[in-house]
């Protein structure tokens, strides 16, 4: 059922890595996008329309979740630092974790942008 010949870090590594580029480069030039949009007229409305729109939607929501798996991941490596051993079911719950925040959000950006969507037209 196990093999113990094949890993699953790489899947993980590749999500911190990409996680860990997407902090660096792509959130701060979000934050500053919301910042902009924030200064100028009608500051609900362009932040509804920009957050709706599919694409910047599809950007927002690849963007946190591999944030979420690069802190994760990053959290589980951080107990070998401190010397606590994990197992399968630290392993589980953590990268569980990882995945069930992914899912909420998602589900959490749907509702959103329906209801900002049957607000703002």
């Amino acid at each position: 059922m196990f093999r113990k010949d094949r890993s699953d870090e790489p899947i993980y590594w590749g999500l911190f890595g990409a996680g860990g580029m997407v902090i660096a480069i792509v959130m701060p030039i979000v934050v500053l996008a919301c910042i902009v949009a924030g200064f100028s007229d009608g500051v609900a409305m362009n932040i509804a329309h920009i957050a709706c729109n599919p694409i910047t939607g599809a950007v927002l929501i690849g963007c946190l979740i591999l944030c979420i798996w690069h802190c994760l991941h990053r959290f589980y490596h951080g107990l070998h630092d401190l010397t606590i051993h994990t197992n399968i079911v630290i392993h589980l719950a953590i990268y569980g974790l990882a995945a069930f925040l992914s899912l909420l959000f998602i589900i959490f950006y749907i509702i959103v942008e329906w209801q900002l969507m049957s607000k703002f037209g």
